[in-house]
């Protein structure tokens, strides 16, 4: 033995030690169809192993009896645990902007503040996490070592409740007996080792460690001056719940749709049961973790509608969004459309669970309301997308934060029958309300009282366009000779004017990717002037030549077309882009055909004027 090199004798050791915790983490898929039966030891949080036959059993650590085969320390910063960090606010409204909902501390006066950290409410990180622990599952803050290094007082008992460890069983119990009113009920009495057992029903708990004072020595597990009043955490097991070896039955698996609504529901108020707007994803059999995914790491990672409902291997229904113009689907989220609380997307107060304590009972309800939620409003992400958001007024004044459901159906979504573009569009209309050009929405807002009137007038100016190029065709229409006046040079100056800016204007959304604003708007206007000029042009009798008529004329009646079919209900997602193409190919082309024309007739008109002055 002391031939072998120390250095191979050490790696040698090491491997050892790594073979073992690799089997001690392995993956908990084999290969096998069905879940394993989570029967085993239950340890404490020093690892040593619960008997329910001790006097004073200690508290079951999910964190220490789950470790025995998966890697804990993977999930430390999981989504779900990141609860009191401090984020980066990246939206350009940051001061009045979350990209998720935020923690509100209120009082018994309904005023609110703001409390994504403990710094931003003055709250110790005790304090923080006692106050918010009804709505996270542990972990994070409320377990973190820095946090517990603060010096204990009155506003830090560390010293009494210890650490709020990681409740896997928030997530992974599947017995559906998983109680969250209990979880707040414990959590607030201070009795955080036991909070998990008792929410599960794995143990009673009895006692309350809010009721000691914060030089409790947590190691005196009862109190022998005080029987009544003054009562540490006991934990009550039922010896039926070990079996002859010691172990225990934890009934765990994939998460629940229950278990996500616990604490992520949100209602309506004044709440009626039969009012509540459900997922249309659960409605059809499907569960949150569909899209809401996550590995060992515990790292949320969503799918995206497109994934679903627009990639061609996507495995939902691929929506038709028939009539909608495609700058619909640039600027604004699907949930701006698809999602809310409210019955038929009316503006209401809106309940949550994070911040209004739905789902709890009993004493575990405040005496506050507060905050006050509303949906829905409407504002810009960070990427420049409309989302739908609720509001909240806080001592910082009012705040937004965007939600994602619940999901609608088609048939309720903004935008379908009867009301269709007026949900969003109508003068008045709260969808545009408080944005950064409210003037402009405004007026734009306007235009769209007389859009049917304005698409009667195109399709009538196609109808004529039609009718002038099947006579131009036939060499039967198109030899009116008339005078020039300054009627006829007026209307020739509008179109020109009106085929100037339609070019420059179009020609620049094609290059940036679309146009918006009043760009946009001014478009529209000068569209509505050119198809007019080209209705008088043609009843003046111009062009007068026969090929550039006919030509004119064909490309005039395919411009408006592919303008004024986008605005019917006719054609979905992919016919509205081609109609967009076809109406960028058929309009410059028209304008070359019109420039053409132009310089016909002035060729025309110098050699008409040679010959008379020949004569």
């Amino acid at each position: 033995m002391s031939r072998i090199p120390r250095a191979f004798r050490l790696l040698a050791a090491l491997g050892v030690f790594a073979a073992a915790g690799s089997a001690l983490h392995a993956s908990s898929f084999n290969g096998g169809r069905v879940a394993p039966v989570h029967r085993f030891p239950a340890l404490d949080a020093n690892g040593d192993k619960v008997s329910p036959a001790e006097r004073l059993p200690r508290a079951i650590s999910f964190e220490k009896t789950c470790a025995q085969c998966h890697d804990v320390g993977k999930m430390a910063h999981g989504t779900h645990f990141a609860a009191g960090a401090a984020k980066k606010q990246s939206a350009p409204q940051a001061e009045n902007w979350f990209g998720r909902e935020p923690w509100f501390l209120c009082d018994s006066n309904d005023v609110c503040r703001i409390a994504q950290t403990p710094g931003m409410a003055g709250l110790s990180a005790w304090e923080w996490v006692k106050n918010f622990a009804r709505a996270f599952p542990g972990g994070g803050l409320a377990s973190d070592t820095n946090a517990m290094a603060e010096a204990a007082g009155e506003r830090q008992r560390w010293f009494v409740t210890g650490p709020l460890e990681k409740n896997c069983m928030a997530c992974h119990q599947s017995d559906g007996l998983y109680d969250p009113s209990e979880w707040a009920r414990q959590t607030l009495r201070e009795n955080w080792s036991g909070a998990p057992l008792a929410a599960s029903g794995l143990a009673r708990v009895e006692g309350m460690n809010a009721r000691l004072d914060a030089s409790w020595d947590p190691s005196i597990a009862e109190n022998p001056d005080d029987h009544l009043f003054k009562v540490p955490q006991k934990i009550v097991y039922n010896p039926a719940s070990f079996d002859d070896k010691g172990r225990f039955l934890f009934r765990v698996g994939k998460p629940k749709n229950e278990n996500c609504l616990a604490c992520h529901a949100a209602s309506e108020m004044p709440a009626k049961r039969h009012h509540v707007v459900d997922d249309v994803h659960l409605k059809r059999g499907m569960a949150c973790v569909d899209c809401h995914r996550n590995g060992m790491k515990h790292k949320i990672r969503t799918k995206t509608c497109a994934a679903c409902h627009l990639e061609p291997n996507g495995e939902g229904p691929k929506p038709r969004h028939v009539g909608f113009p495609l700058v619909h689907f640039e600027k604004l989220s699907c949930a701006t459309c698809h999602s809310g609380a409210t019955m038929r997307g009316r503006r209401s107060q809106v309940a949550t669970m994070r911040a209004n304590r739905i789902g709890l009972y009993g004493k575990a309800r405040w005496e506050t309301d507060a905050p006050f939620v509303e949906e829905p409003f409407f504002r810009k992400d960070a990427e420049g997308k409309v989302q739908i958001c609720r509001r909240a007024q806080t001592t910082d004044g009012e705040i937004f934060w965007p939600i994602h459901h619940d999901v609608r159906p088609a048939r309720q979504a903004r935008g379908a029958a009867p009301e269709k573009c007026a949900a969003c569009h109508a003068p008045g209309n709260a969808f545009f309300e408080d944005w950064e050009n409210p003037v402009y929405f405004s007026a734009f807002n306007l235009a769209f009282m007389g859009r049917p009137l304005f698409k009667v007038v195109l399709w009538c100016v196609f109808g004529f366009l039609c009718l002038a190029a099947a006579a131009a065709a036939g060499t039967v229409f198109g030899r009116v000779e008339t005078r020039r006046n300054w009627f006829s040079a007026l209307v020739v100056a509008g179109f020109a004017a009106a085929l100037v800016y339609l070019a420059a204007s179009g020609a620049w959304g094609w290059l940036s990717g679309g146009m918006t604003g009043w760009a946009l708007m001014l478009h529209m206007v000068a569209g509505g002037a050119l198809a007019s000029a080209a209705f008088v042009l043609v009843v003046l009798g111009r062009p007068r030549s026969g090929a550039i008529r006919l030509a004119w004329l064909v490309l005039a009646a395919a411009t408006v077309f592919t303008a004024v079919m986008p605005m019917m209900t006719v054609f979905g997602s992919e016919g509205q882009l081609f109609l967009l193409w076809a109406h960028r190919l058929s309009s410059f082309a028209f304008a070359a055909a019109s420039f053409a024309a132009c310089a016909a007739g002035i060729c025309k008109t110098k050699q008409k004027r040679v010959e008379t002055a020949k004569e």
